[in-house]
């Protein structure tokens, strides 16, 4: 059961911050180093010194990026950079941004506070792995801060779109935040703070299962820093502030809802033999060559798009050392037959994620879970042509190109409880970090009339 409730957000103040696509920022988990430094450059509020702060040389216990950053947060809101709305609210929020295609589209939804639910419950739903690392990581930080800095990305069903409808009728007539970040994507932010508007979007989405499409990490921290609270603050109440978590919700029924390709992209194999690794990959794959050259290369893109389009798994492939690309199609009944024999579920069987990580990469070219796992050796891509320029340049010595993971089979799989391997999804765009802040002050609790959350 989804149960959302508005939420006092701390936000930036216009007064001080006139231009809000100078702080804010994508999520932490997909900023280079580079992209980094150029945030900490944009402006003294930028977002990246509260969500991704420097390490630096002598941190130790008491002084480092996580007590930095709740350092900044405590500074700037006593300088009232960040001010607290009045009324408890849900926001409304827009993206407009352009497909590599150049299509621009609308993605909708609102950002509220839902309480968390353990996996077991069904109501919440991953659909990929994480790491330990970095959910300890996370969870340093909410304890510094007490506050989440980001929203969780997740999805529901809404065919009707009734609870889109009924929020957008309820808004304020002004966004409180409208900008274009150096990416081109434009943001807009409404408040709602009418109750009956509250009182219908929480009814409507009381039934709904949520899907979590990103911000695994995120959700399972803000897990363990509920039970942590709950052992500190053991008399609070079932609404306290930390039973709750900041969501991003959006209707996988509407359109503007962008799934993008996650390429593998292969460094460091090592005297391999491309040649003997398409003659072992015949037995389940059927192998299509086009001999290089712009007009092949885009039949190649064509007819890889085209096998996704028609549900077949497809994997493009070429190499640094051939003018040649290549396209896999799994012989289906072979491939998924010795799938099940590794004990792959059913559900997961026609991902081209699960064929690509499992079929190539781990029994053909026989690739270790250590190499997989260091970034040294695989990266990934998301834009075609970003992917092909860096084998061709030698920056790679092979690629594994793939069609996205559609919104049907991220419902199937986290609606069986299964989970899909690292990086197999990569929804767009990202929902900014930065728009607003929830606080997590245990003197306050969750509800539609009061102070909010």
């Amino acid at each position: 059961m989804a149960e959302i409730a508005p939420f006092r957000g701390l936000r930036y103040n216009p007064e001080k911050v006139q231009d809000v696509a100078r702080v804010v920022i994508p999520p932490y988990d997909v900023i280079s180093p580079a992209e980094q430094d150029s945030y900490y450059r944009a402006c003294p509020y930028n977002m990246i010194r509260l969500e991704l702060g420097r390490s630096e040389t002598g941190d130790n216990e008491l002084n480092n990026a996580h007590t930095r950053a709740a350092s900044y947060l405590r500074e700037w809101k006593e300088e009232r950079i960040l001010v607290r709305d009045e009324l408890p609210s849900i926001y409304y929020y827009e993206q407009d941004y352009s497909c590599e295609s150049g299509l621009r589209e609308t993605r909708r939804g609102l950002i509220c506070a839902m309480r968390l639910e353990d996996f077991a419950s069904g109501s919440v739903r991953p659909h990929e792995r994480t790491f330990q690392a970095v959910k300890d990581e996370r969870l340093r930080l909410m304890l510094a801060c007490h506050a989440n800095l980001s929203p969780v990305f997740a999805l529901y069903s809404d065919v009707t779109l009734a609870v889109d409808s009924t929020l957008k009728e309820g808004r304020e007539p002004a966004p409180v935040m409208s900008f274009t970040d150096n990416k081109g994507l434009t943001h807009r932010l409404w408040r709602v703070a009418n109750p009956e508007a509250l009182h219908a979007a929480g009814e409507l989405m009381r039934d709904r299962p949520i899907f979590i499409a990103d911000g695994h990490h995120r959700y399972e921290t803000a897990l363990n820093y509920r039970n942590h609270q709950r052992k500190t603050f053991p008399a609070a109440g079932s609404r306290a502030p930390f039973e709750y978590i900041m969501m991003y919700l959006s209707n996988l029924n509407q359109g503007g809802l962008t799934i993008l390709p996650t390429h593998r992209m292969l460094k460091n194999l090592d005297s391999w033999d491309p040649v003997s690794f398409l003659d072992r990959a015949g037995s389940l794959f059927d192998i299509r060559e086009f001999k290089g050259s712009e007009v092949k290369q885009d039949r190649w893109r064509f007819e890889l798009e085209s096998g996704g389009r028609l549900g077949e798994t497809v994997v493009g492939f070429f190499s640094n050392t051939s003018e040649s690309f290549y396209l896999l199609t799994a012989k289906r009944e072979t491939v998924s037959l010795l799938l099940a024999e590794e004990g792959v579920p059913g559900e997961l069987r026609g991902l081209d994620v699960v064929v690509l990580d499992r079929v190539i990469l781990r029994r053909l070219l026989g690739l270790s879970e250590e190499y997989l796992a260091s970034e040294h050796n695989i990266h990934f891509k998301h834009e075609f042509g970003e992917a092909v320029t860096g084998v061709q340049s030698g920056r790679y010595d092979a690629g594994f190109l793939i069609n996205p993971t559609r919104i049907e089979q991220v419902q199937e799989v986290a609606s069986a409880g299964l989970i899909m391997p690292h990086k197999s999804t990569y929804f767009y765009p990202k929902v900014g970090s930065g728009l607003v802040i929830r606080c997590l002050s245990t003197d306050e609790e969750a509800n539609w009339q009061g102070g909010g959350s």
